[in-house]
């Protein structure tokens, strides 16, 4: 087999259109590897080429044929103390809950030639990939074939749905189930209702983002003085990229919302499809703190959960990165995702 690699500039991302689609159907591959959500990060995220750093597809082919593109973000030159030189990935510190590259199969012979040639093309032989799945073969290949310098691992939480309710039922724990009673009690017995919608088409996102942004206010809140100071230099010392939300940014991205009987936006999911309809994956959540009583958002989900199983084309509902108990109280089970510092010799 002999490969060969062809680099291409992030802002040409259109010229690589049809392999990309090829590649992305992997069943390694998620809603963060599809060619839309590139799309949208070269309009939101990807910054321009500086002198310190570059963004570029590197495509490797084996006998001329494409099997593997690989997203990175390169720093040619350290900057800012946190930024050191290295490889990277596209899509870090963003809502990229998954990194990867972009393969239907992997082929570690084709990887073992990428980071070679990355090396002699950047000099640099210091690898930082973040983000990705414990699962996928490319992590597996990293770690049983290269010096590990630093593997830290994080918390995501998928939910495999089971073939019928009676089994998901059974999933659930008794404490989850009385607190689903619990919620509707609350609100039958205070006069109130919810109206679910899974794809709402009218919603207004602006309003989303309000939600998420006062929930996410009182988590910080909760932050000690030493955590707010030390998150505040490392902000000031990392590169900032371009902020986007996938909220109001992603066009295929969908929402599923819980209102009130007066109109009211209660809870909200943002959520998107991977390539081949099977699995969502859940990039963004809000619920109103005021009516966080009658669990608006656990109900929204759970009878998302249910309709899914009777339906019968969902596989997989992820709600990604991070380990909130809610997840767990649906069913979900813990995954882990890594952030892997390796170098060659």
């Amino acid at each position: 087999m002999t490969y060969s690699i062809k680099y291409i500039p992030a802002k040409d991302l259109e010229l690589i259109q049809t392999k990309w689609r090829e590649l992305e159907t992997g069943e390694e591959m998620t809603l963060f590897q599809s060619y839309e959500w590139y799309v949208m990060l070269l309009k939101y995220y990807i910054p321009e080429d500086t002198h310190h750093f570059e963004s570029v597809y590197a495509i490797v082919e084996a006998d001329g044929k494409p099997v593997m593109i690989a997203p990175l973000w390169i720093i040619k030159k350290s900057f800012r103390i946190l930024n050191k030189k290295g490889i990277y990935l596209i899509g870090r510190y963003s809502f990229s809950d998954y990194l990867n590259f972009v393969y239907r199969y992997f082929d570690s012979e084709a990887f073992d030639f990428l980071v070679r040639e990355l090396r002699q093309k950047y000099g640099t032989s210091l690898f930082t990939f973040e983000d990705l799945r414990e699962s996928t073969s490319i992590y597996q290949h990293i770690v049983n074939s290269y010096q590990i310098i630093e593997n830290k691992e994080f918390p995501c939480v998928t939910l495999q749905l089971p073939p019928s309710l009676e089994e998901y039922h059974k999933m659930l724990s008794k404490n989850s189930r009385q607190n689903l009673r619990t919620a509707s009690n609350r609100l039958q017995k205070d006069g109130k209702t919810l109206i679910f919608n899974d794809d709402d088409q009218q919603v207004d996102r602006q309003e989303c983002i309000k939600l998420r942004e006062e929930k996410l206010s009182v988590k910080y809140a909760d932050f000690s003085l030493f955590w707010k100071y030390k998150y505040r230099i490392i902000n000031r010392l990392r590169y900032t990229f371009p902020f986007f939300t996938p909220i109001t940014h992603y066009t295929n991205s969908k929402v599923m919302t819980a209102y009130d009987e007066e109109g009211k936006l209660r809870a909200f999911f943002n959520y998107g499809y991977d390539p081949g309809n099977k699995a969502i994956r859940i990039m963004a959540a809000g619920t109103d703190l005021n009516f966080a009583r009658y669990s608006p958002g656990m109900l929204l989900m759970h009878q998302f959960i249910l309709k899914s199983i009777q339906e019968g084309k969902l596989q997989i509902i992820d709600f990604t990165r991070g380990d909130e108990k809610y997840k767990f109280a649906l069913g979900g089970e813990l995954c882990l995702n890594h952030t892997v510092k390796f170098s060659i010799s």
